[in-house]
């Protein structure tokens, strides 16, 4: 160890953070509780480093999160920019200014990302292609993986083996072999976070040959022994317990039976001390508790009940070592196990071909996971010589380059991770250069393969100098003491190395190291408990006030507790400001378990009138929108489904309700509901008819389009058609709905990035999300800015709030991995149930028996630490909220530790099947003076625990909470009402706004770009050429103080409300405008038009229904006129479909405008015009139906109609072109007539 520099007196870190600052010359272990200022250390430590000439570069800094990365260099180039601000020495300045430079290529991320830069430099080592696509998709992995099984599983099948077909039925069901699938999937993943997963996977049979018998193998004498001798010594225990009590006069009875009992139980100890385990059994088996034989004698009651409840606790636990232990003779767990072998065997086989086939797949596609950077860049740090592994050019530059290896987290680091920091790092342990930060009491990531025993290992051996060094820092400054003797009191009992994995020592206390905040007595925890069992009461309560369950109970006393805090002004403590002030509700965080009540928590929360900030309040794939959107693309891709179909029909989307989908299946009883839709639109000419024959042209049109098309493209064709993009915009929580219909686009249009294609393969893929229960995050909208914040614990680490509420901490333990047919530990193995072929019946075998315990003890030892983690998260003040059924029976239940006289509780309390996180906690308590307060029946014999451990507990009924919201509800109003103030002034002032008249109103009621189009209605013709105004019809005149705009939009209707969707007059007209455009100017036949129509039609330019309305005949007769003829006989004077912009004085456009200096750029298209040398002749096409064409009235209105029109377009081509306009022609192609405005 090198020497440290001492601490100044005004330095603000303690001696241990000190010692982890600048302790050189070693491996170090920091072991950093919550709240102990690690990352702060850990950025010091980097600084200091520097300052002794080391370069950014020459330094490894790992850590968990990306995030955590970025905080990282953040932190360093702050410090970094101070030093450089602060320091004299210009050569130390130019040394700090240098490190700058360096920040941003330095090694300072994820071990992911270092990882793909090892490859991208050694590439060539292992012999990889350098351009690779990093595999980031979970679509494209998942559908990847399946095309990679579905393949090799039939190449398996198709080699007819027994052993195949065996380990298929072994693992699946009559319906289908998808626990195969499962099996294969997760022992793939597991395996993978091994150094070397083929050796990992080889080896695992190995357990199941049982050469030298059951008591020899390695597994019942590392794992299954030492806890049965365990259980039966406590047993022991409680018997010789017994024996003391019962020795008083009038108990000679007792006193015999469970002497006994004590020697039929001592004689299993002592064979299972000989490892003598069928011996051992058959006393198990012969062993019989006969009905207590207590005494009646009133004196002796109380000595009675005592002994009967040691008695009842040794029970359990024989009864649970049979259950665990012993569910068959030892004969027949050898023989069971040694018949799971070649299942093992195959089992082995066929994950290790899906191994290499997905890796080959891989490697086909240019593709790279995460867990690949890993294996790969352990590869290139590696090389073999005779079965010995040794460092390659890669590890020897990376160990000569870094000076120190620092890693962040340490306890979340799994035996992969492990590997890859060895090769990094310093190989001599005696001039170690890592620097391990972390708190093993926070690993919390097993579903992330974590192995946290890593840690604890080295915490061990670091403690006696072996390898390494240990600092442990325990100081808090985070929270207030009530927070950290509250998690203290409950961690000294509960946990240790065989619940947890660590012992909760003195070294792991968490102390204050915040000693600033005020003291005050309102800062106990409370545990608020909602008691399910209600009480009989003549009282009827409003239907609005009944609660559903559990879940109700709970939020609804969290919201009124809240209420209660913000509503009385709660003073807590601002760090930054260093004084009292009242708290808000950003202040406020709940931490959940899971995320599966979010929905009920927003909707409890709107009664409370209570902000909420929650990210993934809702299942993506759940929400009612994307639902929708799913159910038409199954539709699309296969119309005969029938859930999806009537899902559709009943949607916005259609629009039906429930009489008419029966109406429809009522036409077909006994085919698919899309045969029954067929059917219905092929018997009837009503209004239903109408809407499916509507939507089936729309499915045709969209199922052609996902035919060509991208999913994107398809999906913005729905919206566009149906609207429904706008539909629920105007639903509640509309912008996170539309958010999530942009998201689908997106997650499309990432699918589409990958190497699979079509709707197909996209709808498989959300089937398969949604079978295996798995989800995609919605989309995160704007943060709300003061909120009361809603996230799971998983989520809170690494963060702090002044107040927490822990909610659901009565929820069971999630021991489902457990009931599955296969377990997997890193250094067990795998263990199986086996499956008799005869009688289809599941029995365990040796290996499953060892590795189910041994994860259900890391199971608990998880949930353990993730109570620690939401404790610890909280600043000032901290809120446990639970429930249960009955206040008496959940009290006897917490009273069973009464009489324990270990500070930690016995195993088999904490080890319970259908515990809770609460329950743990009350166990914790129960010894506790103040419990006197709330468990008055109750004798504590023990009394431990922390004295100064304050806290509160409060039971409320569904009664209570009622009348807690009745009262809260009666004090808003009468706060409400009490604030009367005169209104007078306020409404004088709203009165004055209200009436305001704004000078320049004209200019906000018309755009400032206009086309010939929107203004044409309101032209009548202006006197001749002459720039006189132009006024409004008659028929549609607006004037400025009607308060109307000078144009209006015509919108069209929404076209999910329309009934049918019709061709329409503009429609043709366009139409036939682009069919003019394209004809060729020499003289057409009926031939060649209609020739060129369907070329465009052919071509998607012209909608085909579109074409049958075009009026050819009109377009053959013009081209017979003389003005026809003059076009084909001066083609190359003709101009089409010309556009032209002009800048005009609002009131010369509009009569009675009011602001002289507002101006319109009017903007248009020509038809088409003939440009001769001196002078132009204009025309335009019109197609408006006219029903009678020598009716002239008729005629007369059309040419007044678009009388202004031809007069702006005359204006604008005789001022482009400095040429008199002579003609100006109306053509009417439905009339066969041309006028001439000119005449």
């Amino acid at each position: 160890m090198n020497q440290i520099p001492l601490k100044p007196e005004n330095e603000r870190f303690t001696d241990e953070q000190w010692q982890a600052i600048f302790d050189q010359g070693d491996n170090l272990l920091v072991s950093a509780s919550a709240g102990s200022g690690k990352t702060t250390v850990l950025v010091r430590r980097v600084i200091e480093k520097l300052k002794m000439g080391v370069n950014l570069d020459e330094l490894l800094i790992v850590t968990f999160t990306e995030a955590a990365a970025r905080e990282m260099k953040e932190r360093i180039q702050e410090a970094l920019q101070e030093a450089v601000n602060t320091e004299s020495d210009p050569i130390r300045q130019q040394h700090f200014t240098k490190q700058l430079v360096l920040l941003p290529t330095a090694n300072i991320s994820t071990l992911h990302a270092f990882c793909l830069t090892v490859i991208r430099r050694y590439y060539y080592l292992i012999d990889i292609d350098p351009v690779f696509r990093m595999l980031t998709d979970e679509t494209e992995t998942i559908l990847m993986k399946e095309d990679v099984w579905d393949e090799l599983r039939e190449a398996f099948y198709a080699e007819n083996r027994e052993e195949f077909f065996r380990l298929t039925m072994n693992f699946s069901n009559d319906r289908s072999d998808d626990g195969l699938t499962n099996l294969v999937f997760s022992l793939y993943e597991f395996a993978r976070a091994n150094p070397d997963p083929e050796e990992w996977l080889t080896k695992l049979s190995e357990s199941y040959r049982l050469e030298n018998g059951l008591a020899d193998s390695d597994l019942y004498k590392t794992q299954l022994r030492p806890l049965i001798l365990a259980d039966m010594h406590q047993c022991v225990q409680l018997y010789e317990e017994m024996v003391q009590l019962a020795q008083e006069e009038g108990l000679e009875k007792m006193y015999d039976q469970v002497s006994g009992e004590k020697g039929q139980i001592q004689v299993i100890y002592e064979h299972l001390l000989q490892d003598q385990i069928p011996e051992a059994y058959s006393g198990l088996e012969a062993l019989t508790f006969t009905t207590f034989k207590s005494s009646r004698k009133a004196e002796l009651k109380e000595r009675s009940a005592e002994v009967k409840e040691l008695r009842d606790r040794a029970k359990k636990i024989i009864q649970q070592l049979g259950k665990n232990y012993f569910p068959v003779s030892p004969e027949q767990m050898e023989e069971l196990t040694q018949k799971a072998y070649p299942l093992v065997k195959e089992m082995t086989k066929v994950t290790k071909a899906f191994m290499n086939g997905f890796s080959q797949r891989k490697r086909e596609k240019g593709l790279l996971d995460f867990n690949d950077l890993e294996h790969f860049a352990l590869q290139i740090l590696t090389k073999k010589t005779d079965d010995t592994w040794l460092p390659s050019e890669a590890s020897d530059h990376y160990r000569k380059q870094f000076k120190e290896v620092m890693v962040d987290e340490y306890q979340d680091v799994n035996q992969l991770q492990e590997a890859i920091l060895y090769w990094l790092r310093e190989p001599n342990e005696t001039n170690g250069n890592m620097f391990m930060v972390g708190d093993v009491k926070q690993s919390i990531y097993s579903f992330r393969l974590a192995d946290p025993s890593l840690f604890i290992q080295k915490y061990e051996a670091f403690s006696k100098t072996e390898g390494g060094r240990r600092i442990v820092l325990a100081e808090n400054f985070r929270s207030r003491k009530e927070v950290l003797s509250f998690t203290n009191l409950v961690f000294e009992q509960i946990m240790d190395p065989v619940v947890g994995q660590i012992s909760y020592d003195d070294a792991a206390k968490l102390v204050l190291g915040f000693p600033d905040f005020p003291e005050t007595e309102q800062f106990e925890p409370e545990i608020l408990i909602y008691e399910k069992e209600q009480e009989e009461t003549t009282i009827e309560l409003p239907v609005d006030d009944i609660l559903e369950d559990k879940t109700e109970g709970e939020l609804f006393m969290t919201g009124l507790k809240i209420r209660q805090l913000i509503d009385e002004k709660f003073m807590i403590y601002d760090k930054k400001m260093k004084k009292n002030r009242p708290i808000e509700y950003r202040d406020i965080v709940l931490l959940t378990p899971t995320k599966k009540n979010n929905l009920t928590i927003l909707e409890i929360f709107k009664t409370f009138d209570i902000p909420l900030e929650m990210n993934d309040a809702q299942n993506y794939f759940q929400a009612t929108e994307i639902r929708t959107m799913v159910s038409l693309l199954q539709l699309i891709d296969n119309p005969y489904q029938d859930i999806p179909l009537a899902s559709v029909l009943r949607s916005p989307i259609v629009g039906l309700i429930e009489p008419e989908l029966a109406r429809i299946r009522l036409a077909d009883r006994s085919h698919t509901y899309y045969e029954a839709v067929l059917a219905y639109q092929a018997e009837h000419t009503d209004e239903l008819a109408d809407k499916l024959n509507h939507f089936g042209e729309q499915l045709e049109i969209w199922r052609e389009l996902a035919r060509r098309s991208s999913i994107t493209d398809l999906l913005w064709s729905i919206y566009y058609q149906t609207g429904y993009l706008e539909y629920v915009a105007g639903l509640p929580a509309g912008a996170q709905r539309q958010a999530n219909l942009y998201a689908l686009v997106d997650r499309a249009k990432s699918y589409e990035k990958s190497s699979f294609r079509g709707l197909y393969q996209f709808v498989r893929f959300i089937e398969k999300m949604q079978e295996k229960d798995k989800d995609l995050a919605e989309p995160v909208l704007a943060s709300v800015d003061n909120a009361v914040r809603v996230m799971t614990i998983h989520a809170s680490k690494g963060l702090e709030f002044p107040v927490v509420f822990l909610l659901d901490m009565t929820k069971q333990f999630n021991l489902q991995d457990l009931r599955k047919r296969y377990a997997f530990e890193e250094k067990l193995g795998a263990g199986i149930r086996y499956m008799d072929p005869d009688t289809r019946v599941l029995y365990d075998t040796l290996p499953y028996q060892a590795i189910k315990l041994a994860k259900q003890n890391k199971l608990l030892s998880e949930e353990m630490r993730k109570l620690y983690v939401g404790l610890t998260r909280a600043e000032q003040k901290l809120f446990i909220v639970g429930s249960y059924k009955n206040k008496e029976e959940t009290l006897k239940i917490w009273s069973e530790v009464a009489n324990q006289t270990s500070l930690v509780l016995e195993p088999s309390t904490r080890l319970k099947g259908k515990g809770s996180l609460l329950n743990w906690i009350g166990y914790s308590l129960m010894r506790h003076p103040k419990m006197k307060e709330y468990a008055e029946d109750t004798t504590v014999h023990n009394q431990l625990g922390q004295s100064e451990s304050r806290f509160s507990i409060t039971w409320m009924k569904q009664q209570d909470i009622v009348e807690n919201r009745q009262s809260l509800a009666s004090e808003t109003k009468k706060e409400l009402e009490s604030v009367k103030v005169d209104q007078t002034p306020l409404q004088e002032s709203l009165k004055a706004r209200l009436a305001y008249s704004y000078p320049y109103k004209a200019s906000t009621q018309t755009t400032s770009y206009q086309s010939v189009s929107e203004i044409k209605r309101l032209f009548e013709d202006p006197d001749d050429t002459s720039d006189s105004k132009l006024v409004w019809e008659n028929n549609e005149k607006r004037r400025y103080n009607q308060q109307f705009r000078y144009t209006q939009d015509t919108l069209a209707e929404p076209k999910f409300l329309q009934k049918s969707q019709k061709i329409s007059a503009a429609s043709i007209g366009t139409a036939t405008h682009y069919l003019l455009q394209l004809l060729p100017l020499e003289m057409p036949t009926s031939d060649s038009i209609r020739s060129l129509l369907e070329e465009l039609v052919a071509k998607r330019l012209v909608d085909e229904k579109v074409a049958k309305k075009i009026d050819l005949s009109g377009i053959l007769w013009f081209y017979q006129t003389d003005l026809g003829k003059r076009l084909v006989q001066h083609s190359e004077l003709v101009k089409r479909e010309q556009p032209f912009s002009m800048l005009l004085s609002a009131d010369q456009v509009f009569d009675q405008y009011p602001n002289e200096d507002d101006e319109l750029l009017i903007h248009g298209i020509v038809d088409g015009y003939i440009e001769f040398p001196e002078f132009i002749e204009l025309y335009d096409f019109k197609t408006d139906y006219i029903s009678n064409g020598e009716n002239q009235a008729e005629i007369e209105k059309i040419v007044q109609k678009y009388q202004g029109q031809l007069n702006l377009y005359k204006k604008a081509l005789s001022e482009a072109l400095d040429k008199p306009v002579t003609n100006v022609y109306l053509i009417l192609l439905g009339a066969k007539k041309i006028i001439n405005l000119n005449k």
